[in-house]
């Protein structure tokens, strides 16, 4: 019969050490953890991914120079320290594979396996402190295998996992908890030398948990109260001893908090917000509430990436403020009740609800995100492990009863392991995505948003406008930031549609909101670009640069004006600057292309065109461009070939519309073609 006697063992004999067992745990992981995230890892990008990896440029780094990575580190703002090594992580996947998604959702799940094998080896090794030795000596192994599966498994953290951004929670949440295994190792060895060498892995790891998040700042904290719960143990000796050390995790926050925080911008940031401080301090006890309920029963029905949170605006507006708050304290009375007779109980209630500190105080964040939940339920699951096993040996006297409970532990694990991979399907796709948000959340504006962004993308200009017109009558976006966003978007269809005075005006709306917004400070410039108000366009894109000069994305845009404003020798120089930022840039190419030509330099020009025509042979430009080059070099077998090329792209199109239709926007074009003079060419050679 199982029990805790024979250590839960199987009733098989291997003549293999402990490190078996080790072994086990990681395989079985790694396997189960294969299996339900399968189906993640060719997701698309989504929400935050796109401004902090796709459109970022800080991370979009062509070697390790150290101003490189000086930019990569002080993330999107460039005035401080941004959680530097989950963007440098960022840059790396960006270096070897640019944004391809398979590599960075491979870093991802890398990260998820490696913190779910360093939480089962730190609850392996606590379970045999000599506090706990003597309740948990027999059962140690299946209780931190079983407690680290139903914590990796678990649905709520596939926005950990898969929504490739929240890598900043994974990693904070995999350094953190390697800094406690190593302090763990630290307290425990045996000899002095390997005491100083996992003493500096703890602090290494550390500082890596507070560079990849601000939130892992708690861990000097952590550590403390569980050296002084379940290491020295919870008396009135030992936490008058500890109190005069209590001032040292303290001042590590305070520290970070200078590093990492303006805190003077607090208030001031609550101002685009639609709750104040007190009611986001109100409302997040019913939030962590929430979240508990998440932890433990997450199917797929409940779970969304955006919510649609009820502001609390007094402690009885909802009614349930009051109780959340009430029941919040209970358990953490609760947890310093059981502290000398069930340490590990109470160090697991203190854990979940210390490690929501940061991210659940004062701070003007967003209300609700699953992926906070990442690191403080990392040892949530440790009392529901312990009732489980307890359950199958309090039946071992009735086989029938210990079966029923393993089966109950077996479907436990399939059902969360079906439910993720289920929720890992529907991130998958950023269509399936925001429907199935929409559908969860009806009321909230961002998830229409964001599928009117998927149907503008697509060209479905109709279904788009549709979301986005929906999106701004809901007005329930959380607030003034994201709805500036929302008229950028509207701003770039109706530019889109050629309705350019519309698009200003909501352009210049979202610039209000939001002043240094790039992508609302490129289409006013190209509004005044299609309108030739060439002066204005330069105006807006100079005004950029004092801020942001080295953003390429800006510098094609000025490139653009000087063509337009035939200032040829200049456009040549910031084009080569771009080249020599970014030597598999393709823009530039056309810039060098034309102004090659305006110099009279043919075959140069050719050269150009034919190397941005290797990137993108189907662009018409290109095509165009070397017709009417290898028609002034009479080069008569490569003239040819191209309007062989151009007869294949225009396909039934007359020249004239298909011409018409690729340079609807002339002043944005590099190049214009000679329409009379390639029509003239196409009639000439016949096929």
């Amino acid at each position: 019969m199982i029990s805790k006697e024979n250590g839960f063992s199987l009733p098989f004999k291997f003549n293999l050490r402990i490190n078996f067992q080790y072994l086990f745990a990681a395989v079985s992981l790694l396997i189960f953890l294969l299996i339900i995230y399968s189906n993640s890892f060719y997701g698309d990008w989504h929400f935050d991914d796109f401004f902090n990896i796709v459109s970022n440029p800080h991370i979009q780094i062509n070697d390790f120079s150290w101003n490189s990575i000086k930019r990569c580190i002080y993330g999107l703002e460039q005035k401080n320290l941004s959680r530097p090594l989950s963007y440098f992580s960022f840059a790396v996947n960006y270096f070897f594979s640019g944004i391809n998604v398979f590599s960075y959702h491979l870093v991802n799940f890398i990260i998820h396996y490696l913190a779910a094998v360093f939480l089962f080896l730190f609850i392996h090794d606590t379970l045999k402190l000599p506090l706990l030795r003597a309740k948990y000596k027999n059962t140690a192994y299946p209780l931190a295998l079983l407690s680290a599966f139903f914590w990796a498994i678990n649905p709520v953290h596939v926005t950990s996992v898969t929504y490739i951004v929240q890598r900043m929670a994974s990693m904070a949440g995999l350094f953190y908890i390697m800094s406690m295994f190593f302090y763990l190792k630290a307290r425990t060895s045996a000899t002095e030398r390997l005491c100083v060498v996992f003493f500096i892995l703890c602090g290494l790891s550390g500082l890596a948990a507070v560079l990849s998040k601000e939130n892992a700042v708690m861990l000097t904290v952590s550590i403390f109260i569980y050296d002084l719960f379940l290491i020295a143990g919870f008396s009135k000796e030992n936490i008058k001893k500890y109190l005069k050390f209590a001032a040292l995790p303290v001042l590590f926050i305070v520290v970070a908090g200078f590093l990492y925080t303006d805190f003077t911008a607090i208030l001031k940031d609550y101002e685009g917000r639609d709750f104040t401080m007190a009611e986001r301090l109100l409302t997040e006890p019913r939030v962590l509430i929430f979240y508990l309920s998440l932890l433990f029963y997450p199917i797929n029905s409940r779970l969304a990436l955006l919510y649609d949170a009820d502001i609390s605006h007094s402690l009885l507006q909802p009614w349930t403020t009051m109780p959340a708050i009430v029941i919040i304290l209970l358990l953490i009375g609760f947890a310093f009740y059981l502290a000398k007779k069930r340490p590990l109980i109470s160090f697991c209630i203190i854990f979940y609800f210390l490690n929501h500190l940061i991210e659940g105080s004062i701070f003007s964040l967003e209300l609700i995100y699953e992926h906070r939940n990442y690191l403080p339920s990392m040892l949530l699951f440790i009392p529901v492990a312990e009732f489980l096993i307890y359950a199958i040996d309090y039946f071992s006297y009735k086989k029938i009863m210990q079966i029923i409970t393993a089966a109950v532990i077996i479907l436990i694990l399939i059902g969360a392991g079906d439910n993720t991979y289920l929720r890992n399907q529907i991130f998958s796709d950023d269509f399936l995505l925001w429907t199935d948000n929409i559908d969860k959340a009806p009321r909230l504006s961002r998830p229409h948003s964001n599928l009117g962004r998927i149907y503008a993308t697509n060209n479905d200009n109709e279904k788009a406008l549709y979301e986005y017109e929906k999106a701004m009558a809901l007005n329930n976006f959380g607030g003034i930031y994201a709805r500036a966003i929302q008229e950028h978007n509207l701003g770039l269809l109706k530019f889109v549609e050629g309705k350019y005075d519309v698009s200003f005006s909501y352009l210049e709306r979202s610039q209000k909101v939001l002043p240094y917004y790039i992508p609302n400070i490129i289409y006013t410039a190209k509004v005044h670009l299609v309108k030739n108000d060439f002066a204005a366009a330069r105006n807006v894109i100079e005004s950029a640069f004092q801020k942001y000069n080295y953003r390429s994305d800006l510098m094609e845009v000025y490139c653009l004006i000087l063509v337009n404003e035939n200032k040829f020798p200049a456009a040549e120089k910031y084009a080569k600057h771009l080249l020599k930022n970014n030597l598999t840039a393709t823009f530039p190419l056309t810039v060098l292309a034309q102004t090659a030509r305006q110099k009279g330099n043919l075959q140069s020009a050719i050269s150009f065109w034919r190397l941005y025509q290797n990137s993108f042979p189907g662009n018409c430009s290109a095509n165009l461009a070397l017709i009417e080059l290898y028609a002034a070099t009479n080069d008569q077998a490569m003239l040819k070939t191209e309007l062989a090329r151009l007869l294949c792209l225009r396909g039934n199109k007359s020249l004239l519309n298909y011409i018409n239709e690729n340079f609807s926007k002339p002043n944005l074009s590099v190049y214009l073609p000679d329409y009379n003079l390639i029509r003239k060419l196409n009639n000439n050679h016949r096929f």
